[in-house]
């Protein structure tokens, strides 16, 4: 079998190490793992590869690719591999999902502690040389933290909110077990009623094009007015125009974002100079462990597909995730 991974380029924490494609070769013998960033080379090996495995953003042209059976992402969102070609034909899609819930989770957390410790405020006032006590901190400790997907990420976003003694709520679209540290499970219908709970909403879902725009102003008009919205999953998921007006009406009180509709987000973004929003440009899932959680998770799904067994990271092509 012809394993095909393109490197990335320019991005040190994908960096893909000889012991990476060692482990590879030892999942079974019948294994040939060509490795590259060389555009000729990938089509070249591309027309006659069983597997290719890549970064979304390094996804390369199919349209010769006569044996490609499976296509692996090294992300967790495959909406840049999901193209019409990959979703009408018989090849078989599978993500990276699971090795990104301590690294986003932990930012999670990291965002609601900008906004109780009042970081930001800091951050500024220390720039401008400034010592001026805040009398306005607060603590995560008993706050209502509503965690919207309680896939991997959103289990451990939650488990460590958790920790911290918030009370954790969580609303999910498909029927699962309440984990203990989790006070409430409730299904889509009862969002309404849970978002006027929340002190944080933690946006935890994949892109699909049905959930584009799915939190709007309706969403944002139903938090309360001291509430802060983060987004770690899909900047598609926020409706950004109808976010940046409820911020500056303050029907919420601020934002986290990982993720903007367009990104980078464009200079001329309001989001930019807003005084209650945390910008970080969709890294959340970057870690020194990154690529080690990717080869060790790849080799889970070649076992898998070897075996003709159900890959462990399948993407359900008509959901997208």
């Amino acid at each position: 079998m012809k394993i095909l991974i393109i490197k990335s380029k320019g991005q040190p924490v994908r960096l893909l190490k000889d012991e990476h494609i060692e482990k590879i070769n030892q999942v079974d013998e019948s294994i040939e793992v060509v490795a590259t960033f060389d555009e000729k080379e990938i089509a070249r090996h591309a027309t006659d590869a069983d597997v290719i495995a890549c970064s979304p953003r390094d996804f390369p042209s199919i349209d010769d690719a006569k044996n490609l059976k499976w296509v692996h992402s090294f992300s967790a969102g495959v909406d840049r591999i999901l193209t019409p070609k990959v979703e009408n034909s018989d090849i078989v899609l599978s993500n990276s999902s699971g090795i990104h819930a301590t690294p986003i989770a932990e930012h999670i957390i990291g965002f609601m502690l900008v906004f109780t410790r009042g970081f930001f405020g800091t951050f500024r006032n220390q720039q401008k040389k400034l010592w001026q006590k805040n009398e306005e901190l607060t603590e995560l400790r008993d706050k209502n933290v509503l965690i919207l997907g309680l896939g991997r990420i959103g289990t451990e976003a939650a488990r460590l909110a958790n920790c911290f003694g918030a009370h954790v709520f969580a609303v999910d679209f498909v029927n699962k077990d309440k984990p203990e540290f989790v006070e409430e499970l409730k299904t889509p219908g009862h969002l309404g009623e849970m978002l006027g709970r929340a002190d944080f909403v933690a946006l935890c879902l994949p892109y699909t094009k049905e959930n584009h725009h799915f939190f709007d102003r309706a969403k944002m008009e139903k938090m309360k007015s001291s509430a802060v919205l983060i987004n770690i999953g899909r900047g598609g998921v926020v409706h950004e125009q109808e976010l940046i007006e409820a911020l500056n009406d303050k029907v919420i009180a601020g934002a986290g974002l990982d993720v903007t509709e367009e990104e980078p987000l464009p200079e001329a973004s309001p989001l930019w100079g807003m005084e209650n929003v945390v910008i970080t440009p969709h890294h959340s899932g970057l870690s020194e462990r990154y690529m080690d959680r990717a080869i060790d998770r790849f080799c889970l799904n070649i076992r898998a597909f070897l075996a003709g067994e159900r890959l462990p990271n399948l993407v359900d092509k008509e959901l997208g995730y």
